[in-house]
């Protein structure tokens, strides 16, 4: 399926997106690239598109993962969130509404700007236990706010990420400097908890997957691995994973990074990152995280195909597939009628969530991949899944050394005739009267290329000269 990375570079590929770049890859997906600043909003009497500068709509994309948008402003090195959040949220809206999802898209909803003022708030307000806080708007330096934790505390950006414009201050005239730097409002100042190393947990869902123990470097008190920290596998808890899963909750994130420190055998949660970063945790861990994540979004979002099955698995998903069957352009088979094609033929289906929604079953006569049944699930239909299936067979011939591969479709389904031509099929013969009704059928063949590469949107297409043989069973 065709994946969005959205605010991501190409050309400036962090580790973390490079790796799952590389997983979505391995299980068939196609990753396009597209930056914050290359997007058109269309408004008129049709409707709204929103597109690529370049003019593909944004719902042509089975999958969005974004990266907040974030910009960066005169300060050297200063980045701060940008206004490009609302149209974030309409992005989503608008994906929505074509039925396709945007990773941790229930987090966007819920905060309109993820930073730490609205992390704090939200985790005080479930009873999470959080360092104990304090935020000011104004340019002065009240004793309330400033003389509330004992010196040296904490004062951070609450737009900063990865250690960055984290200070440990022991003197006011630190604070009115970071003030005057990044403006009002934006300085969080914690009480200071003085703790060797912190504990970074991931979660994708509702399960924790691991967690790394972060040491800061000597004279440095951020343990952050992009600032230098040492990092190393652990074993959690039962209560810090249950407080790690508590905290990704409250802002419903599919796939977060939760940050918890343990003082007088106390834990608190420091923050909650969406999409962080996993390069250290890879190392540290050995696991891989990309892979359980495109695990995930494929599992969840995406469609999984599946060409090898015992005859215990084809009748586990029998009623799924005669749903399908029973929905069929064409005139369906009976149950018993079904269920005997499908246990004695090969099998073809692709899911989603776990369930089939298109399916196709085939089998080899006299040289020739023959395609009997062909279903795809009314709700699902217009997601170009006859072509996916069509081209997995591709596949599983060529792999063989097959050559042909012929199918039967009526001379009325014009939609199937063009999925069958998107993939490189021909037709070669009408057969004249073919069903009850008297109506005809046309075959469509397909000549395989062995010893050529199959290439994603098309194949080749050959001129098709051999004479079509009758199948010994056209229903089946």
């Amino acid at each position: 399926m065709k994946i969005l990375l959205l605010g991501f570079s190409k050309k400036k590929r962090s580790y973390t997106v490079s790796r799952l770049v590389v997983e979505l890859k391995k299980k068939g997906h196609t990753v396009n690239y597209l930056s914050w600043h290359a997007l058109v909003f269309m408004f008129s009497k049709k409707g709204t598109d929103i597109k690529r500068a370049k003019g593909t709509d944004l719902k042509y994309y089975d999958f969005i993962i974004p990266k907040a948008p974030f910009s960066r402003g005169k300060v050297r090195k200063g980045i701060y969130l940008s206004h490009l959040y609302r149209h974030y949220l309409l992005i989503i809206d608008y994906i929505n509404r074509h039925h396709k999802h945007v990773l941790n898209e229930k987090t966007a909803k819920k905060i309109p700007f993820y930073d730490k003022l609205f992390q704090y708030y939200l985790m005080n307000k479930k009873g999470l236990p959080i360092v104990p806080s304090i935020l000011y708007t104004g340019t002065q330096t009240p004793d309330l706010v400033y003389k509330r934790f004992k010196k040296p505390y904490i004062a951070k950006n609450i737009e900063g990420f990865g250690g960055k414009q984290v200070l440990l201050v022991n003197r006011i005239k630190e604070v009115k400097k970071f003030i005057r730097k990044f403006g009002t409002g934006k300085l969080l100042v914690q009480k200071y908890l003085p703790v060797k190393y912190d504990y970074r947990v991931l979660t994708i869902g509702n399960r924790v997957i691991g967690a790394m123990k972060r040491t800061a470097r000597e004279g440095d008190f951020r343990s952050n691995f992009s600032m230098g920290g040492s990092v190393e596998k652990v074993e959690i808890s039962k209560e810090m994973e249950k407080l790690a899963l508590k905290a990704a909750a409250v802002f419903n994130a599919e796939f977060s990074g939760v940050d918890i420190i343990k003082h007088k055998g106390k834990y608190y949660v420091l923050e909650v990152n969406i999409f962080p970063g996993f390069e250290g945790f890879e190392r540290a861990t050995k696991i891989n995280v990309a892979e359980k994540l495109a695990s995930y979004i494929e599992k969840k979002y995406l469609w999984s195909l599946q060409t090898e099955f015992s005859k215990k698995e084809k009748r586990e998903i029998f009623e799924d597939l005669y749903r399908i069957e029973k929905e069929n352009l064409e005139k369906p088979l009976s149950k018993k009628g079904f269920l005997d094609t499908v246990m004695k033929r090969d099998l073809v289906v692709i899911k989603k969530e776990e369930k089939p929604i298109a399916y196709l079953t085939h089998y080899q006569e006299d040289g020739t991949r023959r395609i009997t049944r062909y279903g795809i699930s009314p709700k699902h239909r217009g997601q170009r899944m006859g072509r996916r299936i069509l081209r997995a067979l591709i596949r599983i011939v060529e792999s063989g050394g097959g050559e042909t591969i012929n199918a039967v479709i009526p001379a009325t389904n014009k939609k199937r005739q063009n999925t069958f031509k998107r993939v490189g099929f021909s037709k070669v013969e009408t057969l004249k009267k073919l069903y009850p009704d008297g109506s005809d059928a046309f075959v469509f063949e397909y000549k395989t290329h062995p010893s050529r590469k199959v290439r994603g949107p098309g194949l080749t297409k050959t001129k098709r000269k051999e004479k079509y043989k009758k199948p010994k069973s056209v229903s089946k």
